[in-house]
């Protein structure tokens, strides 16, 4: 799908790229052929691509068109979520975060496994959240922003991000994930699909508690959350891409992670939803 992208060339913007479609450029190798003073632009964006650099091109084309890079770049893609005790990265904390990658699903949990994180995160090329730019990264980079990456103070230096969140709103998509999920038809029906953001913060609290059951079901609930991501993001791209010559390369259906093989406690879900609880 980049090498049908031509707005990393100074002077090309959507509709001059759009003008060289219809006039049957629609590759990198083509636009060389006819217009050769763009082959040495065109050649290091070829090596950036082999070499696995998404950042390149988001610094390139900017945020808004990171929907692209997904078909390049899927199998080195990290879909993720994080869990937190509050709203703000000032006064509150990351519990969790669920990743779904290639090879199926990790939780990251705090006391356990969380300062893991930074490492592991250094072999994707591509992160995909929903409001992630808001609220996903904010408090990760204040977890961990004392590491360094190639020089920046961020965890994400080294990649690109996707937040579903803006190109789901440019097709008409407003609101909540779970609210998508359900205007799209995108989320598996579930007996956690009644919990909200709320709800998890309550579950890390009754676990430290000593509910016994309460940290497995809310790995459970944050692995629905990141399972529906890869679906999201495939409907993002068919939708974004129709009709251009960037349907030819859609990348193919992203393994679909089971979330039935991991545990939680039904008892424990039925109390949450039914108890009174604020808005989250």
């Amino acid at each position: 799908m980049l090498r049908s992208t031509f707005q990393l060339i100074d002077g090309i913007g959507p509709e001059r790229e759009s003008e060289l479609w219809s006039e049957g450029i629609t590759t990198w190798a083509q636009l060389a052929s006819s217009q050769p003073q763009h082959i040495e632009v065109l050649q290091q964006a070829e090596q950036r691509l082999d070499d696995g650099n998404a950042r390149y091109f988001q610094d390139i084309l900017g945020s808004r068109e990171c929907w692209r890079f997904y078909a390049n770049f899927q199998k080195t893609t990290a879909f993720l979520d994080i869990e937190t005790t509050g709203l703000s990265p000032e006064d509150s904390y990351v519990t969790m975060v669920g990743i779904i990658d290639y090879t199926g699903f990790t939780a990251f949990v705090r006391g356990e496994n969380l300062d893991e994180l930074p490492e592991a995160l250094e072999k994707y090329s591509l992160f995909v959240s929903y409001n992630g730019a808001s609220f996903d990264m904010p408090f990760l980079n204040k977890e961990f922003g004392r590491f360094a990456v190639d020089g920046h103070d961020s965890l994400f230096a080294h990649s690109a991000h996707l937040d579903l969140r803006y190109p789901l709103r440019r097709l008409g998509f407003k609101g909540g994930l779970k609210k998508i999920e359900q205007a799209t038809d995108l989320g598996r029906p579930s007996a956690l699909s009644g919990l909200s953001g709320y709800d998890a913060v309550r579950l890390w609290k009754m676990a430290n508690d000593g509910e016994p059951a309460a940290l497995t079901t809310l790995i459970r609930y944050n692995a629905e959350d990141v399972a529906s991501l890869p679906r999201l993001t495939e409907m993002v791209v068919d939708e974004m891409a129709y009709g251009t010559p960037l349907s030819a390369t859609m990348p193919p259906t992203f393994p679909e992670y089971d979330t039935d093989a991991l545990p939680y406690d039904s008892t424990l879900v039925k109390y949450l939803t039914r108890s009174a609880r604020p808005r989250y």
